[in-house]
């Protein structure tokens, strides 16, 4: 904890000496986001030099306690900027009070969810998690306790060794760093999780209150995204599906039922609990879309933003290996919304101030984004389809519109009456984002369509302000006011139902990941095995070896690894001959250098396994539980 408040403390005191002009709440939060950056890159750096080892964290962590002092003391003002404000939290309005505490209260709800959700210990020993964690979590714990255990940088995949991880790894990086400093597997999860779900209700609390400028649609924009689902709760609320196949049934909810092709999964669920790498990128592109548009507002019409506009472009620069969704949807939205500010800046006399200042913006974020394009990015989109035309994303038989009507709900409804009538800077701002709308029903940007979701709900963040700010507008003419609210109560309900019962789900499932015995496997291979060893084991993701000990298994989850772009299927396709024992048993791990066999019920289950081989053959070092584990080298 405290090596994690060192990163915090020097983002907020960077916050407040780069971007002075603006109010404490915007400060404090992005100063959040700098901290959380500087968490996940600065160790990063330097274990380019000293691997990812104690002495690369303490290395980082001095340079960002030296870095706060030299912030600290800093004195000079630039003439055209006012005096840097004293760190404090200044509240000037209701709307950054309420927008505190609703996502403090949403952070606390989020944090019971990763207490339930991320290896939750049980009496008898067992490790157990949520519905939506049971998929994606093997995957996060095995990165981050790898990079915790066996220092390599940049890191290969213990599920598949030899092979670079090419995935945005950074948010597991900043949990191995804090592993290093006392915290446990668990807690290094959860704890980062929690700050980085705080930034990003607030960042949207915030992003949504520049533009709505009120604090009634606001506060209906960030319900609607906390809370967001279509109109798939009438499937419940009409019987065809019961409330005890919603509380019991494993993905049976309003927002996430693909046989009734309901995709639009609500936000918490399904993409920021389980998905950290989502989770962590919306951390940092909501601050990203924060100084986009404010640096945009005050170059067409006062020709300044270049200090916003520098400040945007080193945090753009910092993505790629933070999610490189979230990067290409900036990306996609910085295009889209120069080229519909042109005009008005070309009017106000502007033009040469714009196109200086995305010139230093891209000019700034390439040169810090290239480096990790080259070493990662690229190499992974060469080596898997990742880049292939999907018209429709993942719409199914239903007809597409009516898709999106009832995947989205009130927000898309909302929209297409809203489109015809907007004007002014909204506009701009709305068909701007459209091109990555269009881009995302249109190109698939993975081996699976369905991630495409991670750009568009970034298109939805900014739709979802922009409908409810007009909503709001219509509504405020009508002249009986208790009306009007009740209207803006009624359609909020119908845009947070189905997601409010989808919370309600995951607020109440758990499933076992990892039984007792799997789990005194793990602990006796931890402490008797050398941190870089090769095991044989099957490839289920629900892996001891894989998931706790941060020990290499020698092919592990075609789920993980194929949506990865790696080549497993000849290395998954030798482990059954590998269990059988004999010629081709001694071949194989002869060449990929296996020290361990490990046999447990999944093994046993998946393959023919030939026990007495490995029991005549090689020294067995553990068995209990109905596992064994034997030597080879």
């Amino acid at each position: 904890m405290p090596a994690l408040l060192v990163y915090l403390l020097f983002g907020l005191t960077l916050s407040w000496r780069v971007l002075p002009a603006l109010r404490g709440t915007v400060k404090f939060w992005l100063g959040l986001v700098f901290g959380l950056i500087t968490l996940m890159w600065l160790p990063c750096l330097a274990a380019f030099f000293l691997d990812f080892t104690l002495p690369a964290q303490y290395t980082a962590l001095a340079l960002a306690f030296v870095g706060t002092a030299c912030l600290a003391l800093i004195r000079r003002r630039e003439p055209d900027q006012p005096a840097p404000k004293k760190l404090s939290l200044s509240l000037p309005g209701t709307s950054d009070q309420m927008g505190l505490l609703l996502s403090l209260f949403a952070a606390v709800f989020c944090a019971y969810l990763l207490h339930t959700h991320v290896l939750l210990p049980h009496a008898d020993g067992s490790l157990w998690v949520g519905q939506s964690t049971y998929g994606d979590l093997g995957m996060h714990l095995g990165f981050v306790e790898s990079l915790y255990q066996q220092g390599k940088f940049p890191p290969e995949y213990s599920i598949y060794p030899g092979q670079r991880i090419d995935y945005p790894f950074l948010v597991d990086a900043a949990s191995a760093s804090l592993r290093f400093f006392g915290l446990s597997l668990r807690m290094s999860v959860i704890v980062p999780s929690t700050v980085m779900l705080f930034a990003v209700f607030l960042g949207f609390w915030l992003l949504a209150d520049s533009i709505a400028e009120k604090l009634a649609p606001t506060l209906m924009a960030w319900l609607l995204f906390v809370c967001n689902g279509g109109f798939g709760f009438v499937l419940f609320l009409t019987g065809k599906y019961s409330f005890s196949d919603l509380l019991e049934g494993f993905y049976i909810t309003p927002t996430n039922l693909v046989d009734e092709d309901l995709r639009w999964v609500n936000v918490i669920c399904d993409m920021l609990i389980p998905q950290r790498t989502t989770m962590a990128g919306w951390c940092v592109v909501l601050a990203a879309l924060y100084l986009l548009i404010t640096a945009l507002k005050k170059t067409v019409s006062e020709g300044s933003g270049r200090r916003e506009f520098f400040v945007l472009a080193a945090v753009a620069g910092s993505m790629p290996m933070i999610h490189t969704h979230s990067f290409l949807a900036l990306g996609m939205l910085s295009g889209g919304w120069f080229f519909a500010f042109l005009d008005q800046a070309r009017k106000n006399g502007r033009l040469r101030a714009l196109v200086m200042n995305y010139v230093l913006y891209g000019g700034v974020c390439m040169a810090l984004a290239l480096p990790q394009l080259l070493i990662w990015t690229f190499d992974a989109a060469s080596s898997g389809n990742l880049l292939w035309i999907n018209p429709g994303w993942v719409h199914g038989d239903m007809n597409w519109l009516w898709f999106w009507i009832v995947n989205c709900g009130v927000v898309f409804c909302v929209m297409l009456v809203m489109m015809f009538f907007l004007r002014g800077s909204r506009a701009r701002l709305f068909w701007g984002a459209a091109a990555l709308f269009a881009l995302s029903n249109l190109v698939a940007f993975q081996p699976n369509p369905y991630d495409n979701n991670k750009l568009l709900y970034i298109w939805y963040m900014v739709v979802d302000i922009l409908a409810c700010t007009w909503l709001w507008e219509q509504l405020t003419r009508i002249r009986v006011r208790a009306l009007a609210c009740a209207a803006a109560g009624v359609l909020a309900v119908l845009g947070v139902l189905s997601g409010t019962m989808s919370l309600l789900r995951e607020a109440v499932g758990e499933y076992q990941l990892l039984s007792a015995e799997q789990v005194a496997a793990a602990e006796f291979i931890e402490e008797n095995t050398p941190a870089d060893s090769i095991f044989l084991t099957s490839t289920a993701h629900t892996n001891p070896v894989s998931v706790l000990t941060g020990r290499n298994i020698l092919c592990g989850a075609a789920m993980y690894l194929y949506y990865h772009g790696v080549e497993y299927q000849e290395r998954e396709a030798q482990l059954p001959q590998m269990y059988q024992g004999g010629s081709a048993f001694k071949k194989y791990a002869g060449e990929y250098g296996v020290d361990y066999v490990y046999i447990g019920s999944s093994e046993y289950s998946s393959y023919a396994v030939d026990y007495d081989y490995f029991a005549e053959n090689y020294p067995c070092i553990y068995q209990q539980g109905g596992i064994s584990i034997f030597q080879i080298s």
